[in-house]
C-alpha cells in the first residue's frame, strides 16, 4: 500500500525540523515561505497550511490546479527576470505553434492546457518534474521540495559547499562554528567560483 501524501510529507517536515533544531538554523529563512512558493508554484497560504502539521487543503479538480499553477508560474518567472508579459507570450506562442492570444489566456489560467502544451510550457519553463509541477497533489509538490532541503542540511558531504571545495581541491572549510542555509551556502560557493575565476584570469 502506498504511504499517503500528507503522511509523507509529514515524515519529511518532522525530519527536517531536527535538523533545523539540531544546527540551531532560522527555520523562517529555511522554510522560507515566499521561496518555497516561487519554487513549487503552490500559494503561500498553501504552504503556511500544509507547514501546519495535520493541516489539510480544501479538495482542487485538476484543471483549476493545473491553470493556477500555470499561472503562478508564469508571474513569478515575470517577477524574477523582470521580462516583458508580451515577450514572452510571443515565445510561447511561437514554442506552443499557438497564436500570442491564446497563449496569454493560458498564462493567465483563464484557458486549460492540453497534455501537449503542458510538456511544452514544462520545458519552456524548465522544471524538471515535467507535466508533474502542474498536476501533482500540493502535498507532494511540497514534499519534493523539503526532501530537497532535507538532503541540503544532511550530511556534510552533501552541501554546496563540500561541492565547491572538492572540485577546487580545498582540503578544509573553516566556518567558525557557524551554521549555514543552503541558500547562503550556496551563494557563498558562488561567490568564491568567481573570486577563483576572476584570479585564473588575472593569471593568464
Amino acid at each position: 500500500m502506498s504511504e499517503n501524501p500528507s503522511e509523507t510529507l509529514s515524515n519529511t517536515l518532522a525530519r527536517l525540523e531536527e535538523r533545523i533544531a539540531e544546527a540551531r538554523l532560522d527555520r523562517a529563512e529555511v522554510l522560507d515561505v515566499r521561496g518555497l512558493s516561487a519554487r513549487t508554484a503552490l500559494t503561500e497560504d498553501e504552504i503556511q497550511a500544509l507547514l501546519t502539521d495535520g493541516a489539510r487543503l480544501p479538495a482542487e479538480d485538476i484543471e483549476s490546479r493545473i491553470r493556477r499553477r500555470v499561472r503562478i508560474l508564469h508571474e513569478t518567472r515575470l517577477a524574477a527576470g523582470g521580462r516583458k508579459r508580451g515577450e514572452v507570450c510571443k515565445e510561447i506562442a511561437d514554442a506552443l505553434s499557438i497564436s500570442p492570444e491564446w497563449a496569454r489566456q493560458l498564462l493567465l489560467g483563464k484557458k486549460m492546457p492540453n497534455v501537449p502544451d503542458l510538456t511544452a510550457l514544462a520545458a519552456y519553463f524548465d522544471v524538471e518534474q515535467g507535466t508533474g509541477f502542474f498536476t501533482d497533489p500540493a502535498p507532494v509538490v511540497l514534499n519534493r521540495e523539503l526532501r530537497r532541503l532535507l538532503e541540503d542540511l544532511g550530511d556534510a558531504e552533501e552541501g554546496p559547499l563540500v561541492r565547491f571545495a572538492t572540485r577546487h581541491g580545498v582540503v578544509t572549510l573553516a566556518l567558525r562554528g557557524r551554521q549555514l542555509t543552503p541558500r547562503k551556502q550556496e551563494a557563498l560557493a558562488v561567490m568564491l567560483e568567481g573570486l577563483l575565476s576572476g584570479g585564473e584570469e588575472a593569471e593568464r
